[in-house]
């Protein structure tokens, strides 16, 4: 992951609603993401009922989770938090791809921002950096999610602009065809 981060910007989040789906596998980890995420949203005035916690055995069930949650309408932006460190197989390799390929369809068929908290590391120290230490990725994905929250509501607002005058227009169509029909 890159140490660089991106300005961010301040997103009242006291409107929004987040779910927060998290692995259980390597709990120590994903527990320092989730308070990391959830104390960001708050600070961020998201209220405490306005977020969901749910917890799945591991990073390969997030994808299941995320896109019951996506569908449910519920949220303006789901949050898929998990930690996986790299073994003696490519298992990790497989994971990283499978899932955030999955998180990229999911946010595309459901029209719900899915932010991808996948830590994959090579050492429970590379990931006790990134979860507990300076580099703090659980309150990066958080700000992510706002933003992203933000954007899905205007531009929600803005297709449905849009689907209004069109629908208008198919009205206008619809009253020209009729007058034909009748003559």
């Amino acid at each position: 992951m890159s140490q660089d981060r991106p300005d961010i910007p301040e997103v009242d989040g006291s409107d929004l609603y987040f779910c927060i789906v998290a692995a259980r596998y390597n709990a120590e980890f994903v527990d320092a993401l989730v308070e990391r995420a959830v104390a960001t949203l708050r600070a961020s005035r998201v209220r405490e009922g306005n977020i969901t916690v749910m917890r799945v055995p591991g990073s390969n069930e997030l994808p299941y989770a995320v896109y019951m949650q996506a569908l449910s309408r519920q949220y303006d932006c789901v949050i898929a938090l998990g930690v996986v460190i790299a073994g003696d197989t490519s298992h990790h390799d497989v994971i990283a791809f499978g899932t955030a390929q999955a998180f990229h369809g999911i946010g595309a068929q459901t029209e719900v921002p899915i932010i991808n908290g996948i830590i994959t590391v090579n050492s429970r120290e590379q990931a006790e950096v990134r979860c507990m230490g300076e580099h703090d990725r659980g309150a990066e994905f958080a700000h992510a999610a706002l933003e992203m929250a933000w954007h899905k509501l205007r531009l929600v607002e803005t297709l449905d602009e849009i689907e209004d005058e069109l629908g208008e227009e198919e009205d206008d169509d619809d009253d020209f065809e009729n007058l034909f029909r009748k003559n």
